[in-house]
């Protein structure tokens, strides 16, 4: 399968990185900076020049291709998800609010599939949650705890960027998506603050947006209660809330953003933690039915290392690739997650070392 990854960051490298050493898949990285061609060339990729914004450039640039990888920033989601619409080839991306593409994929015709919210989260977590949930009976109370940090934290925010800042900003801003007593409802992020420890170490969870994409309305009818955090380091939360809304900078992004890029160090040595328990009932006894899981960076020895989260969100994104590929999942309108079943994955070999 001829593969466009359309950004040149952190995620478009790293399935770049998986892809070019697979077998049936060429890839080739397309980016607007000569920053991030120059960077993805070194690492022996094939590159090309690509406004991204133009929808007419980006739909020349499918021609030829089969499958179109959205890396990008979030804002030029609607416009490369349009182009593939155009093209007449099929889309992904890790996007965490995967409500845009799925607006305008579910108003054109389209034959092909679109999978937006590939990655840890929704993606990933999705597939992980249903399987949890089919193995019990209700009512069914499911919390689902993910996070990104790093190995050996240096600052007093206990935290390093692993990923888009813009991506964190959205997180720690907006709504975020549960189900209570059977009822879909939304809160504010950096809320419901809870701790615990997990193999020894303490951490801490609080309530951020995205990373839920559409499970919650999938699971509405099979779940009572379902709860989504943020995993981070003690003391974190604090810092944030002191940021984002003592000081107002949640209002003023163009400032938070400077702070964050120049304040917070890129980091590549971190741990990916996930949590997801669910409780309900097994032939009329209370169970409970758990997946804990710690995903760490590849070594430092690699001329290009990749952080675990990017590993791990690329390790899912190209999984969806092959089970595009073998025509596994569903063409012909916006395709669901929750739909792809763990046994489907799990042998894959993109994520299967990741779960083993």
């Amino acid at each position: 399968m001829k593969v466009l990854i359309i950004g040149g960051g952190r995620i478009g490298l790293a399935v770049a990185s998986l892809l070019t050493g697979a077998d049936g898949h060429e890839a080739e990285v397309a980016d607007v900076t000569q920053e991030a061609l120059d960077q993805a060339a070194r690492r022996g990729f094939r590159t090309r020049h690509l406004d991204a914004s133009r929808r007419k450039d980006c739909v020349e640039a499918l021609a030829g291709f089969d499958i179109v990888v959205n890396a990008a920033p979030t804002r030029l989601a609607a416009a490369i998800v349009s182009a593939a619409i155009e093209a007449g080839v099929h889309y992904v991306d890790t996007a965490e609010d995967t409500a845009p593409v799925s607006e305008i994929a579910a108003t054109a015709g389209h034959g092909k599939v679109i999978l937006p919210g590939c990655g840890l989260s929704p993606g990933l977590v999705a597939n992980l949650a249903v399987e949890l949930v089919d193995a019990l009976e209700g009512p069914i109370d499911m919390v689902v705890r993910v996070g990104g940090l790093p190995v050996h934290p240096s600052n007093g925010f206990g935290y390093g960027l692993s990923w888009d800042v813009d991506g964190l900003i959205a997180e720690y801003t907006g709504l975020c998506e549960g189900i209570v007593e059977g009822k879909l409802v939304s809160t504010a992020p950096l809320q419901d603050y809870e701790s615990f420890v997990l193999n020894g170490r303490p951490y801490e969870a609080f309530s951020t947006a995205g990373g839920m994409g559409s499970l919650c309305a999938a699971l509405q009818h099979k779940v009572r209660n379902l709860s989504f955090r943020t995993i981070r380091y003690p003391g974190h939360l604090t810092l944030a809330r002191f940021l984002f809304e003592d000081l107002g900078l949640k209002r003023r992004r163009d400032m938070l953003r400077t702070v964050l890029r120049f304040g917070v160090p890129d980091v590549v040595q971190d741990v990916v933690v996930i949590f997801i328990s669910v409780r309900g009932f097994h032939q009329g006894v209370p169970a409970e039915r758990s997946f804990v899981r710690k995903i760490y960076h590849e070594p430092m020895r690699s001329p290009f290392p990749v952080s675990a989260l990017s590993h791990t969100s690329a390790a899912h994104l190209c999984t969806m690739i092959d089970l595009i590929e073998a025509g596994k999942i569903g063409a012909g309108g916006v395709a669901r997650h929750e739909a792809v079943s763990l046994a489907a994955i799990g042998q894959n070999r993109f994520l299967a070392p990741l779960l083993d």
